[in-house]
Order: structure tokens, then sequence, then C-alpha cells
């Protein structure tokens, strides 16, 4: 599945398409509010097509808007786990459920979304940055 990162700087707003058709004008037939800052977007089938993130400078910091971001900078659970040099259930376990462990930047039904620096400055103050090949 493709994805993609749209950027709105005078909005403050970030929207990760999903799929080929996300960014086409009325392909979302329903939005879901999950608060003030967070709305995720279905299509007529109910499959998620979108999250659009208002306060995105806030809420994932000052760099979000930088030229060089990109999805890339986004894991989810399996590559943070990676990142973490360990399987899924231990992440979840070892690092994600640990109080100094960076929060998530959205929070979904399907799984938590991280800021990729964010999780890399983490490692490394605590000696465990490994990099990957």
């Amino acid at each position: 599945m493709r994805v993609y990162l749209e950027k709105d700087r005078v909005n403050d707003q970030i929207y990760i398409g999903l799929g080929e058709r996300s960014l086409k004008q009325g392909v979302a037939k329903k939005t879901i509010r999950v608060d003030d800052n967070l709305a995720i977007d279905f299509d007529g089938r109910g499959r998620l097509v979108g999250i659009d993130i208002a306060k995105a400078s806030r809420l994932l910091g000052k760099g979000v808007f930088r030229e060089g971001l990109s999805i890339d900078d986004l894991v989810g659970v399996a590559e943070a786990a990676k990142l973490c040099g360990v399987k899924k259930p231990n992440f979840i376990r070892d690092f994600a459920s640990k109080p100094d462990f960076p929060k998530p930047v959205v929070v979904l039904s399907s799984g938590r979304i991280w800021l990729r620096s964010d999780i890399e400055t983490y490692l490394q103050s605590n000696g465990r940055l490994r990099r990957i090949a």
C-alpha cells in the first residue's frame, strides 16, 4: 500500500493518506474525530484512507514541517521494535509500556505511531541506539 504525507504549514496540519485513492477529492465518506486534533477518514466500504492531524507542530514538534520530513519518519510497532532490536511483543513489554518511553503521536485502533527521531533520541540517551543497515 502506498502511503502519502501532505503537509500544510499555513494551517498547521499533516494528512497521512493511505492507498492510491486516498488523496482524491470525495474518497473519504466518513470522518471520525478522535479528539480536537485528530480525525480519521474512511471510504465507503469502511476502509481507513487517511489520518488528519491538526496543530501538528505542537503535537509532533516544530521540525514537523522541515523539508526532509517524510512518511519514513513515522513508525508503527513493527518498525519501532526493529529500531530497538527486539520482537514486537517484547517491544510493547520492554519499551512502549515504560513511562519514560516517547509517547506515540497517534494512537489508532490499528496501532500506535511514533516519530522515528523520538525513538532514536530515547535509545541514544539510554545507550541502546543500534544502527540498522
